[in-house]
């Protein structure tokens, strides 16, 4: 019996890890911008799941709390998912390997990306402090960058659901603005 509850364990967990990634609803990517202000920083998150459904987050923030938080939450078009899907495939954004520096305690026109991409059983993350970090991989990013832009620019309607935990900024690493 000590033997084979422990192998069970494994199994069902192995089994459940399987079925959470066919999970229609899984995540597919996690895009996350922070824009750091004077006065207050603006936050948005957007998640898209494999069903093509999204959950997208503005917020307004100011010294660590939400001024204002609005969720919205649809379903991509097909022609918008064919379009996600091309650009999160392709070879070139596949394949980026982004160095992980430590962030310094202080930092100059700070505008972060945070992008968790998912790959097979695992996920590509990335996180880019300021538009210095980007660049040396300007070109590989620059059309999820422009999808970006273009999504978050869209009208799109107000929903009444919650915050998603993973839109939640982390506060375990304290960074300056400056």
């Amino acid at each position: 019996m000590r033997v084979m509850c422990p192998l069970l364990l494994i199994v069902m967990a192995t089994a459940f890890a399987g079925d959470q990634a066919s999970d229609p609803a899984s995540l597919r990517l996690l895009f996350s911008e922070v824009k750091a202000g004077s006065m207050a920083t603006e936050n948005y998150c957007t998640l898209v799941f494999a069903n093509h459904h999204y959950h997208f987050e503005k917020a307004n923030r100011k010294m660590g709390k939400d001024r204002d938080r609005k969720i919205y939450e649809g379903e991509l078009s097909e022609g918008d998912w064919t379009a996600l899907k091309n650009i999160l495939d392709a070879r070139e954004l596949r394949e980026l390997k982004v160095d992980e520096d430590v962030p310094s305690l202080v930092i100059q026109d700070a505008h972060t990306f945070t992008i968790s991409i998912a790959r097979d059983a695992k996920f590509q993350n990335m996180e880019f402090l300021d538009n210095r970090s980007r660049k040396p991989y300007e070109n590989q990013l620059k059309p999820l960058l422009d999808w970006w832009k273009t999504f978050r620019s869209q009208r799109l309607v107000e929903s009444n659901a919650s915050p998603d935990s993973r839109c939640a900024l982390d506060s375990t690493r304290g960074v300056f603005s400056q």
